[in-house]
């Protein structure tokens, strides 16, 4: 009878979705995330050119919106990587939005020398 009484009490202050309550936030961004994300910020002081790297098939969801605020001013250019994977037809949309929007952009596949040394 006990075990069923603690079970209760267990159950009882677990919330709506399965999170137990007043077991404070959760923290998604794991720590070499956040440790990177403050070592490109302090190399993007002394940097003139950043070269963006996005996934083609996805290209403004995978833009990082925590360092856009620190690219503003910088000369950027938005490579989007996995240009095999991504659709042709939908490729060249996105390339003349970005040209429309006055940025530089570069189709690539990282895996294709060729395709790299495009952007070096």
């Amino acid at each position: 009878m006990r075990g069923l009484k603690n079970m209760a009490k267990k159950l009882s202050s677990i919330g709506e979705m399965g999170f137990i309550r007043g077991g404070g936030s959760i923290n998604w961004f794991p720590g070499h995330m956040a440790a990177a994300t403050r070592a490109i910020k302090d190399r993007l002081k002394l940097s003139d050119l950043v070269i963006e790297v996005r996934d083609a098939r996805i290209p403004l969801s995978s833009a990082n919106f925590d360092l856009q605020h620190k690219l503003v001013g910088k000369r950027k250019v938005v490579a989007l990587n996995k240009r095999d994977l991504a659709n042709p037809n939908i490729m060249h949309k996105w390339i003349r939005y970005f040209e429309s929007c006055k940025q530089d952009c570069l189709p690539i596949n990282s895996h294709s020398k060729s395709s790299v040394n495009k952007v070096v």
